[in-house]
Order: C-alpha cells, then structure tokens, then sequence
C-alpha cells in the first residue's frame, strides 16, 4: 500500500491561503519595535507621545489586526521595509508548528501556549496610542496577521490577546493628527534644543519644513534651517546630526483610528510591578 501523500505543513496553508489574498493590510511595511537606525523605527515614536505620569494598563482585549504596525527585537524575522507578506514568506519558518495553530489564530488566545516545538511564553502585545506591538511572540503574530487577513477579513481581530497599553497625551497625537494632509511626511529625532534634551517633530510637504518641539505636554513651533521665514528662528542644537525617525501612514492611521481601545479600557487593569 502506497504511503499516504503527506498533508501541506501549517506555513503552508498558511502562505496558500495569502498568496491568494488582495487584502491591502498584507503589503503594508512593518515596523522594528526598537531604537534602531532603521528608518521604521518605533521606540522614538512611543517617547514623543507617551503620558510620563499615567500608569501602564494590562488585560486581554480584541485587537483588530490593522492596528499591528510592529514586530519585537532585532532578529533575521524583519529587513528593513519588509511587508507582512515578504515576512511570512521568507522569514517566518514554521518549524514545529502543528495543525493547532488554526484554532489558536481563531479562537481566544489568552495566556494559551503556542501549539509548536519550541515556542515560549504568551503572546503578548504592547499598545502606545492605538498602534500596536509585539513584546513576545513575533513569529506566531506574523503568522496570525497573515491567516486572518486571508480567511476572515471582514472579522480581523486578534481575540482575547494579552495587551500592556501605555497610556498617551491624547492632545498631542490629535495635535500631530491635526497636521495630515496630502503629501505631507512626518519624522521624529531626539537631541538638544535650547540645552534641553527634547523630542522633536518635523512635517515636511512639498520641500517646506514645519519643526515643533513639545512643551507642556503641547507642540510648539522651533526654528529649523530648512525654513524659509525667520519668525520662528530658535535654533536646535547641532540639528544637522541628529536621526531622524520616519512616521509611516500606519502609525498616524492606528493613532486616528483607536476607538477599539477605548470601548475596552475597562476591561484593562493597571499593571502591577513585583
């Protein structure tokens, strides 16, 4: 009797089903949760916005999958301005992974182990303003991401999934909002302005540069040589060697589009330290 022909592997569902998926979401560029001087970096992002003096807030909520805009830590998962797609694909090996891994996608994770050799702890995810990140777990996500998107795209949520939501100042990001307009980018970099260390954000459209520096918990006009008028010339401190950060559509869409946090904030609680 002929071996029974072996069935395809869960990576490979799984990149079936995607190959044959238009869902935009699946071509977005994902972020690095770091520092890096990759251009899509977040950790700049999450000091611009943050609320210094509110407690960080942890539960399982409902996720939508758009919302996702960043992978963890710096491995061979993620190139620079990779998709989830190039991802899956080429990054994410599947080793291990069993057929359980469909149930674990659709139903409630919660603190469930992975169905995989090797997999360690929960998913667990950071939230700063509605955008999301992955703290642990980057493989599974983007796989989760990709299954979603393809099979159940009008019901894209990630249900019942561990969440550390770092409360923002909601004035500022509706302030950074307030600035979108068509062909407008945004950038971030920290250094010294007036002998003060700051964050600084610059939004740049049609070759004219806008720099705003955060006092008070509110942007305010600096001076930035690319400007051409001189009423708001303040100079920033060796301005010319500082890294810039990219802020990509999918972060100013998560910050404008965070309802889904909102109406489930109750049901977070604040995180307690041993």
């Amino acid at each position: 009797m002929p071996a029974p022909y072996p069935s395809p592997t869960p990576i490979a569902l799984i990149r079936e089903r995607m190959r044959e998926c238009r869902v935009s979401l699946l071509d977005t560029e994902v972020m690095l949760d770091s520092y890096s001087p990759e251009p899509f970096s977040l950790g700049a992002f999450r000091e611009l916005v943050h609320h210094p003096g509110a407690p960080v807030l942890c539960g399982c909520i409902d996720v939508p999958i758009q919302a996702v805009v960043a992978l963890g830590r710096a491995d061979k998962l993620l190139g620079n301005r990779d998709t989830w797609r190039t991802i899956v694909n080429k990054g994410v090996h599947g080793r291990g992974w069993t057929h359980g891994v469909f149930d674990y996608f659709d139903g409630d994770i919660m603190d469930k182990d992975f169905p995989a050799d090797g997999a360690t702890g929960m998913l667990k995810l950071s939230c700063i303003g509605g955008a999301v990140t992955c703290a642990n777990g980057n493989h599974r996500l983007a796989g989760a991401v990709a299954w979603i998107a393809s099979t159940r795209p009008h019901d894209s949520v990630l249900r019942k999934v561990w969440v550390d939501a770092t409360p923002v100042r909601r004035n500022l990001v509706a302030s950074i909002l307030e600035l979108r307009s068509r062909g407008a980018k945004f950038a971030c970099a920290h250094g010294f302005v007036e002998g003060r260390h700051e964050y600084v954000l610059r939004v740049t459209r049609w070759g004219i540069a806008r720099t705003y520096c955060i006092r008070g918990g509110v942007l305010e006009r600096c001076y930035d040589w690319r400007e051409r008028s001189a009423r708001w010339r303040r100079p920033l401190d060796h301005e010319g060697s500082w890294h810039w950060w990219a802020i990509p559509d999918s972060v100013l869409n998560a910050w404008s589009n965070s309802s889904w946090l909102d109406r489930q904030a109750a049901s977070l609680s604040e995180r307690k330290y041993a």
